[in-house]
């Protein structure tokens, strides 16, 4: 009797062990690390943020969030935050990166192959550690913000018109995209002689902000209206986001302009709406963040799974899933 007590209790023990174990493992296998920009310049970071939470949360994923500014301080700090998110444990990582750079440099990925990343909206340039990417189709935004010019420019019947382009940092690979995608459409225009830039700044090395800081729009566009006469100001802007465009805007309101030109914008922020329906800002790119946090969720899900994801295209190798973009004007609100 005490044998069959004593083996029944290493067998309750056992299976008990084992259950502990198998929840361990569950536990671990659902570990998920979520590394944002906070919300310090630009506002979208929140939303992001809580798509993310409410996505995660649905698919039982043990997820700890990360925030950092974006700032060259943020950037150090975000690597920092990646090294300890894989050093307690987390072997899936949602990467928005403050400076991709930095992340390349630090070899964390290189070290950490073990660890999948799906890059969320901003991807790592140069990193072939990189599983997948959930994003938007990011020269193609900058295609929709040239057409939406080039529309503007036909209706109106003139000859010629002027333009200045105000694009976001290099930290943000994103930014270049944005550049290039609009400039292939508009190249043409400029080289005919139909748009005009007068500042003379063609290229995104001398049409790149410090930040996507207002203050750095502002900065900016004061420095294309240098250009310009007194009271004279450019037809159109082809500013990347709101914040490029509000400080555009502020810019224009200091020379003491008051009939603003075309803008462009992306994002989709409440100042954005306030701006379109003042007549201050012309249209803006609603991302549709909820979209892209469903892509990034259910890619992360498919890792666990260990079952493939289907994606058309690819950025540098990694396959990428695209969220619907839509041009917002007046009109939309």
């Amino acid at each position: 009797m005490k044998k069959n007590g004593l083996a029944k209790v290493f067998v309750l023990t056992a299976v008990a062990l084992l259950a502990l174990a198998c929840t361990k493992d569950n536990s671990n296998e659902k570990k998920v690390a979520v590394l944002l920009p906070d919300a310090s310049i630009i506002d979208r970071w929140t939303t992001d943020k809580a798509n993310l939470e409410t996505v995660m949360a649905k698919y039982g994923f043990n997820t700890t969030f990360y925030e950092a500014p974006e700032s060259e301080a943020g950037a150090a700090q975000q690597v920092e935050q990646l090294r300890e998110a894989i050093q307690v444990g987390a072997r899936f990582i949602v990467l928005t990166s403050i400076d991709y750079k930095k992340i390349n440099e630090s070899g964390l990925l290189a070290k950490h192959p073990e660890v999948k990343v799906v890059c969320h909206d901003r991807f790592v340039l140069d990193n072939p550690n990189i599983a997948y990417i959930s994003s938007t189709d990011t020269k193609e935004i900058g295609r929709m913000q040239a057409l939406f010019l080039l529309n503007h420019f036909h209706a109106s019947g003139a000859t010629s018109m002027t333009i200045e382009f105000l694009e976001g940092p290099e930290n943000d690979v994103n930014a270049k995209d944005y550049f290039e995608g609009a400039y292939d459409y508009l190249k043409k225009y400029i080289d005919s002689g139909q748009l005009v830039v007068k500042s003379g700044k063609t290229t995104y090395a001398q049409v790149k902000s410090d930040s996507w800081l207002i203050a750095d729009g502002k900065k900016a566009m004061q420095d294309r209206l240098a250009s310009y006469g007194a009271g004279e100001r450019p037809d159109m802007i082809l500013a990347a986001n709101d914040n490029l465009a509000e400080g555009a805007i502020e810019a224009l309101g200091l020379a003491g302009i008051t009939d603003m030109p075309v803008i462009t914008g992306q994002d989709n922020t409440a100042m954005a709406m306030s701006n379109i329906k003042h007549g201050k800002q012309a249209m803006t790119i609603d991302k549709n963040l909820q979209d892209m946090a469903y892509n990034t969720a259910m890619i992360i899900n498919s890792l666990i799974a260990n079952a493939p994801v289907q994606t058309s295209q690819s950025i540098s190798g990694i396959p990428v899933l695209y969220s619907k973009v839509t041009l917002k004007t007046v009109d939309s609100y």
